[in-house]
């Protein structure tokens, strides 16, 4: 074998090893959100109770809660449990600030978002529930429908796509000064479960 041989030869067991390397790098980094010991809604957990909006700190550098916050943003969290039955989140929102929701999983995936345009006449409704409940309500709106009372669903209903998850409040306090007024905002949103009336 000649030399030139042995240096492509090394050259593509090293390409090999990088290769290798890298997929195993970049799996490993994918799965620690699914394989850690203490996930998002955890973390969270020691901070707020199902079912409640609950006001979090404000973000110092190298004390932030959630990765990357940001310390113009008044955060609340509101966790949720969906075996305990369906959350209903409520928000009477003000014309003049910046107010998001996102939605995630227990392990900090967001499955769906909005801002404050998504309101309908200044209010925002929304129902996080399982499939299950899902169908069941839709199985009632249907049964209870008449001709008369036509009228379009003022509320959206999410399906979660794990039971525990919690949603992350955001308003915008774009000076110090606002900072009260963002952290009675996102205080005022109001989360509880919701009880479906089952058919007997």
């Amino acid at each position: 074998m000649s030399l030139g041989d042995r240096f492509f030869s090394l050259l593509l067991y090293l390409a090999g090893v990088l290769c290798v390397a890298g997929l195993v790098h970049i799996v490993s980094i994918l799965m620690m959100p699914h394989v850690a010991a203490h996930d998002a809604y955890q973390r969270f957990a020691t901070l707020a109770k199902p079912g409640k909006t609950t006001l979090l700190p404000q973000a110092q550098p190298g004390h932030e809660i959630e990765p990357f916050a940001d310390p113009a943003l008044a955060q609340a969290v509101c966790l949720y449990d969906l075996s305990d039955g369906p959350l209903h989140v409520h928000a009477d929102l003000p014309d003049n600030r910046l107010l998001t929701m996102s939605f995630r999983t227990r392990t900090g995936e967001v499955f769906y978002s909005m801002t404050d345009r998504a309101s309908l006449h200044g209010t925002i409704d929304v129902t996080i529930m399982t499939q299950a409940e899902l169908d069941a309500a839709q199985q009632d709106d249907e049964d209870n429908d008449d001709d008369e009372n036509d009228q379009p669903l003022k509320e959206l209903r999410l399906v979660a796509p794990d039971a525990k998850g919690f949603v992350l409040i955001n308003a915008l306090s774009a000076y110090p000064s606002e900072r009260a007024e963002a952290e009675a905002e996102v205080k005022s949103v109001a989360c509880a479960p919701e009880t479906i009336a089952q058919d007997n």
